[in-house]
């Protein structure tokens, strides 16, 4: 059994400490929460001495920023690969379900994503993340209602729907809400009945 007071065995070498440390972070994201987090633990799992996280991050701040846009960038990934098609509407509720099974499949990055106690927002890298991550909801609103001074609003309008959806999903209100589902269930089987029923929100072309 592996002793927690050593460092975890690892392949890493000198160059890419810093890689190994955001993914020895987003792997304690990733077992046990945020709750679960200490630069102590990154470094035993990437098995570096203890002040090497905070030598290369400045601090777990630091650190976390990193996963967080690490998170950023997967999400991108996630809904830039739903294709668009000739209905924006139809497309923004692909968009918003492929945003909440990001959200199930990743529940330690997508929560820290949005803490702001745990996250350098003021990083450049933050916002442009950020905003590429949304694109995808920016371009189908746009197609949707035309250009359009309003498009940030509308934008705002539907990421704060969506992202309410996720949450919930997260907290295990479907389960009550909805005969004890899973969330993997919710996700597959009752989410897009909903969202073809009431959703997207908003101007309508």
């Amino acid at each position: 059994m592996e002793n927690e007071n050593q460092p975890a065995k690892t392949g890493y070498h000198h160059g890419n400490l810093k890689a190994a440390l955001v993914d020895a972070a987003d792997a304690i994201l990733r077992d046990r929460g945020i709750e679960g987090f200490s630069l102590r633990e990154a470094a035993r799992r990437a098995g570096v001495s203890i002040g090497a996280p905070a030598h290369h991050f400045g601090s777990a701040t630091g650190l976390l920023t990193e996963v967080a846009l690490l998170g950023y960038d997967s999400l991108g990934e996630a809904l830039n690969a739903v294709p668009s098609s000739d209905d924006p509407a139809a497309d923004l509720r692909s968009l918003a379900l492929a945003y909440v099974r990001f959200a199930l499949a990743h529940p330690g990055r997508f929560r820290l994503m949005f803490r702001p106690d745990l996250v350098n927002r003021d990083d450049p890298r933050y916002a442009e993340v950020s905003a590429r991550a949304l694109t995808g909801f920016a371009q189908a609103i746009m197609r949707r209602d035309g250009a359009s001074t309003d498009t940030m609003a509308d934008v705002f309008v539907v990421w704060s729907s969506i992202h309410g959806m996720a949450n919930l999903v997260l907290d295990g209100k479907a389960k009550y809400m909805f005969g004890g589902v899973t969330a993997d269930a919710f996700a597959n089987d009752i989410l897009p009945k909903l969202l073809a029923d009431a959703w997207p929100f908003g101007r309508m072309a």
